[in-house]
């Protein structure tokens, strides 16, 4: 039987349950939801499972060892518990990251530059040794103590699995890929359904949701911190990659994108071409005022992320944009059981100003920020 490991998925606050659903349904097991995370086990193909299909999730992690160590002498005993040399070798940067909270051990610098060293009196052969090529992979040791208790993790991620790589131009205030990803998620959007998304910026919930319905893995072409671990077996990794490719489906949604500007329009079809959904996706220049529902059989879905005035103007200005919104969308969709409109606001100023029927709502944390998705 493969060795079962314990993990730690960390994600924006108020996608927890998100997470856990997707967590489930890629067969992790004992799932314990905590705040901006997910505790799971699992094997190491589950890991690569996660890191590669997972579409909310920004980073996850492996947990090495947990402890109650009050001392940095302590400390130093855990550290030395851990087999260090399945996870770095001469290719190796070691980064330290330490959070703590209420703890005797609370001087975040001194905790991180103590580990290090003590990591590389134990790797002195590794630590000490160069690449030929001098070029190192980025592997980042988490400490986090909370209450005099500890848990030392390894990041398997390396850069944040929200930056899927298709992206390299963005409108104004863009939203994370992993946020548009759950929000897809949680609006039930159906792949037979319109999707339609006006004032689309950089397209970032097109394109999700042209992955979502090919069923593309968002992450496979990331570099994975732990595909540089000298423990990594590169079968299990590779069985994961033939089986996300043969999961590619070949169907024609009918996604929607339009903005006002040209170059918003012109960065949408770019950014989609990338990962080579640009045919999935129908694009259209359009003023919010024309927005006009869709002649289709299946309903579908609204999705709205307008302009804040705290984000990118003045709000007085903004708050009699989403006021002619409001109005717009009662015209077009209100009367229709079909559709379902879902909107991205930061107030009640901006909720005040749609005067839509809420009937029920997702706050999440967003680039310090709480966020509010309203469904109407």
């Amino acid at each position: 039987m493969a060795q079962q490991h314990h993990f730690f998925a960390i994600v924006l606050p108020g996608l927890e349950r998100i997470a856990a659903r997707e967590l489930k349904d890629l067969s992790a097991h004992d799932i314990l939801i905590e705040y901006g995370g997910i505790s799971f086990t699992g094997t190491m193909q589950l890991l690569h499972r996660v890191n590669i299909r997972s579409r909310v999730i920004t980073r996850v992690l492996m947990r090495l060892r947990t402890f109650r160590s009050m001392t940095l002498e302590g400390l130093k005993y855990d550290l030395e518990k851990v087999a260090w040399h399945l996870f770095l070798n001469e290719s190796s940067q070691l980064e330290v990251e330490v959070h703590t909270h209420r703890s005797r051990l609370n001087h975040s610098d001194e905790i991180a530059e103590f580990a290090k060293q003590t990591i590389e009196r134990l790797l002195p052969k590794i630590t000490k040794n160069k690449t030929k090529s001098g070029k190192k992979h980025i592997q980042t040791l988490h400490i986090r103590l909370d209450n005099n208790r500890g848990t030392l993790s390894l990041d398997t991620s390396g850069e944040r699995l929200d930056r899927r790589g298709y992206r390299l131009e963005s409108g104004k205030a863009p939203i994370r890929e992993t946020l548009a990803a759950a929000i897809l998620q949680w609006a039930q959007w159906q792949p037979e359904q319109t999707l339609l998304t006006p004032m689309c910026g950089s397209g970032t919930f097109a394109i999700e949701a042209a992955m979502m319905v090919t069923q593309r893995a968002p992450n496979l072409n990331h570099d994975f911190a732990c595909l540089h671990w000298p423990s990594l077996k590169e079968k299990d990794f590779s069985k994961v990659v033939e089986r996300c490719q043969q999961m590619v489906k070949d169907t024609k949604p009918l996604i929607l994108a339009s903005d006002i500007n040209e170059s918003a329009i012109n960065i949408t079809r770019n950014n989609a071409k990338r990962v080579q959904l640009d045919g999935l996706i129908t694009t259209s220049i359009m003023d919010i005022h024309q927005l006009q529902k869709p002649e289709t059989s299946n309903g579908g879905l609204l999705l709205l992320n307008p302009p804040y005035g705290m984000r990118i103007g003045e709000q007085q200005k903004t708050l009699s944009l989403w006021h002619d919104i409001g109005l717009r969308i009662r015209e077009q969709f209100a009367e229709d059981e079909t559709w379902k409109t879902v909107i991205v606001y930061p107030d009640g100023a901006h909720e005040k100003a749609l005067n839509l029927k809420i009937k029920r709502r997702l706050q999440v944390m967003h680039g310090g920020n709480k966020v509010t998705i309203l469904q109407a």
